[in-house]
């Protein structure tokens, strides 16, 4: 590579165009009410009925040409709760750094002398960012919540044509900590080769990779005995799209490798289709999914049967209230949703919940445990229904209000307390 003024040319490639240095700054101050009831399916328990969530980012967005470009981004997250669980660094992330990136685009090198299989446009993106692939389900930025994820990561994107892109990836997960700065596990190893295909107008194929290596040596195996390190193994693939007024989505996964010297067998499946009555009022769309993340129905094989499912954002999949994740998991959801005038949104959906099976615990969407499992209760959950208006007021303003009712089904009332749980929330957004 040669450097000459402000030009700057890469072997094998042609003359880059020079521009001048651009500077941009921005943010957004995010504000959402939530309104709890019966969360841990109790009534006799105290909960907070009320939690006010505050949050502010702002960032620095620096450019030389389209060549380098440097993203710094600092965040203020507060919660406003009577209980001392709703202030935890689930919601708490006190003036950090967010994100803190430089991007390195090198443009339309062909390499014709080695070999015209690595034509195309590359960028290296090192430092802390957000990764988020597909629709979320297994690597996401999980930006509903008010901390939301980034990583630590090194991060190659190869764009060999139009149609096609490949991405691959070393990282590591920032932990949250409320009062000290964020950082990454350094012994919870991420890594990531994700390839997405537009070979057709309105469809998408994508393949996955993702390898998780955590080296902690004293994660526990299904056997009390067994300690040791997970090295976890994600294979596979999602397609997404669109014919005429119908459409469709698939997404599959299989889960091999060892945690703690024990044998990891997992998989997991989406699947769901839509259409689309244009030509009536307000353009509404109908919609069924199906859901699945293998359980383990055998505690004490030494086989891990429960789908890791990694880090997702799964607030969006399944149910607003987030008492399912895509693991242990059967679920079935019928929605709709409609545009009466084109700022606003309409959704409605209703989902049926049970368990892969009841050998295994019940998981939330932060995958930790709601109840423990009981072979001999039933393996139905309960069903859950969301309501969500989104208005876009302006091009920097958008609200969203939204209730949701989970209906406790067999399974809850086999296992203890079974009183049904209410969310409502109102947030308001606004991006300058």
């Amino acid at each position: 590579m040669a450097v000459v003024g402000t030009g700057i040319w890469l072997v094998g490639s042609r003359e880059a165009d020079a521009s001048a240095v651009t500077v941009k700054t921005g943010g957004e101050l995010r504000y959402r009410l939530e309104l709890r009831d019966d969360f841990n399916f109790n009534d006799e328990a105290f909960e907070d009925d009320a939690l006010h969530l505050l949050r502010a980012r702002l960032h620095l967005d620096v450019g030389a040409g389209s060549f380098v470009r440097m993203f710094v981004q600092g965040q203020d997250a507060e919660s406003f709760a009577g209980s001392s669980f709703n202030r935890t660094n689930a919601f708490i992330d006190r003036l950090d750094l967010r994100q803190l990136f430089v991007e390195i685009s090198l443009r339309e090198i062909s390499f014709n002398k080695i070999s015209r299989l690595w034509a195309g446009d590359f960028k290296l993106k090192v430092g802390r960012q957000e990764l988020s692939y597909g629709e979320q389900r297994f690597v996401g930025a999980f930006d509903w919540s008010n901390v939301a994820r980034v990583f630590d990561a090194i991060k190659v994107t190869w764009t060999p044509t139009s149609w096609a892109q490949v991405d691959s990836w070393f990282s590591q997960v920032v932990l949250v900590d409320r009062v000290r700065p964020d950082s990454a596990d350094h012994g919870d190893n991420f890594y990531g080769l994700y390839t997405s295909l537009k070979p057709l107008k309105d469809h998408i194929l994508d393949a996955f990779l993702f390898i998780r290596h955590d080296r902690d040596n004293e994660l526990r195996g299904e056997i009390v005995s067994h300690r040791g390190q997970l090295k976890e193994y994600t294979l596979g693939n999602r397609a997404r799209g669109r014919r005429g007024n119908a459409d469709y989505g698939i997404e599959w996964a299989w889960q091999f490798g060892s945690r703690a010297h024990e044998e990891i067998a997992a998989w997991a499946w989406h699947n769901e289709m839509g259409y689309t009555f244009v030509k009536a009022p307000s353009s509404p769309r109908i919609g069924m999914e199906y859901n699945h993340g293998s359980g383990d129905d055998n505690a004490s094989d030494g086989q891990v049967g429960n789908f890791d499912n990694l880090f997702p954002t799964n607030h969006v999949h399944y149910g607003h209230i987030d008492l399912a994740s895509q693991r242990n998991l059967d679920h079935l959801e019928a929605n709709v949703s409609a545009k009466p005038f084109k700022p606003l949104t309409l959704t409605a959906k209703y989902g049926w919940f049970f368990l892969d099976t009841n050998k295994s615990a019940w998981f939330n969407a932060g995958q930790g445990v709601v109840r423990a499992a009981r072979s001999s209760a039933s393996q139905t959950l309960g069903q859950e229904v969301d309501l969500v208006g989104r208005w876009q007021i302006s091009k920097h303003i958008d609200a969203l209000v939204g209730y949701a009712h989970f209906n406790a089904g067999a399974f809850v009332q086999d296992t203890g307390t079974s009183d049904d749980a209410n969310f409502f929330y109102w947030q308001t957004l606004v991006k300058f």
